[in-house]
């Protein structure tokens, strides 16, 4: 099969690790020019050095970040073609414990970056006749036992998305976003009961919410990653507005 983004310019957030580190290696392997943005720089210079690509810090809790970003990557790569918003976190915790720090810090990084990102990267979007593609979670289809502030955060990713897509289409801009059920990545690793949750959390979500994933492997970025690559190619020309569900069945009832 041709390469699906040979030329084409990419910039994506989250790339030092886990699914953003896959999506970059695999637009990488597509011809894709890339441009990391990341809070962990170092991580990101190390994926950019093996796909022949470009690394920016980014704080996606900083609006003025997200500008610094999109201009740096437009002037790196002569423009950008693709945006994709996959940096986030996974938080617990239930509603009378969760505190405003971690309530804020949940939105900014997983809903106001991709907002303030997808705001700063439109113009260089708007030029190319590009396309973005979200990150979202199948926690924000439905409610996760336990994880009000990342599934408050994550449905408007989804709301971000639908929102977008209606706006932008004038200039011929998709938006479209995968959302993702369990993901063997580092992020969630530590985020489970062996990675500090409370243990009884952790265990009621997933009698709650899981067992239609029992019998089944975790996903893996690649897997996620190809999902992005679909929405981001032509072969999804027609898709805007579509959130693409991976979640091994989780949201099916």
């Amino acid at each position: 099969m041709a390469p699906r983004f040979t030329g084409k310019r990419v910039l994506l957030t989250g790339g030092a690790s886990g699914i953003g580190r896959a999506t970059a290696d695999l637009f990488a392997a597509e011809g894709a020019i890339v441009t990391i943005g990341d809070i962990d720089i170092e991580g990101a210079q190390r994926a950019a050095s093996e796909t022949a690509g470009h690394a920016f810090a980014y704080d996606s809790r900083d609006p003025e970040s997200a500008v610094l970003l999109a201009a740096k990557a437009a002037e790196a790569m002569g423009g950008i073609d693709i945006l994709l918003n996959i940096a986030g976190i996974m938080t617990w915790g239930r509603i009378e414990e969760t505190s405003p720090d971690a309530w804020k810090r949940t939105l900014d990084i997983n809903l106001s970056g991709p907002f303030f990102l997808t705001q700063a990267a439109f113009p260089y979007l708007r030029e190319s006749k590009g396309n973005i593609v979200n990150v979202a979670s199948a926690g924000g289809l439905h409610a996760v036992y336990g994880t009000a502030a990342y599934g408050i955060s994550k449905a408007g990713v989804i709301s971000l998305t639908k929102a977008a897509s209606l706006e932008f289409s004038n200039y011929g801009i998709r938006v479209n976003a995968v959302a993702p059920g369990g993901v063997a990545t580092p992020m969630h690793e530590k985020s489970t009961a062996g990675g500090g949750v409370d243990p009884e959390i952790f265990s009621t979500a997933a009698a709650r919410n899981m067992p239609k994933l029992t019998d089944r492997d975790a996903c893996t970025p690649p897997e996620i990653a190809a999902a992005i690559a679909y929405l981001a190619s032509d072969d999804a020309r027609y898709a805007t507005g579509t959130i693409l569900v991976l979640d091994g069945g989780q949201t099916t009832g």
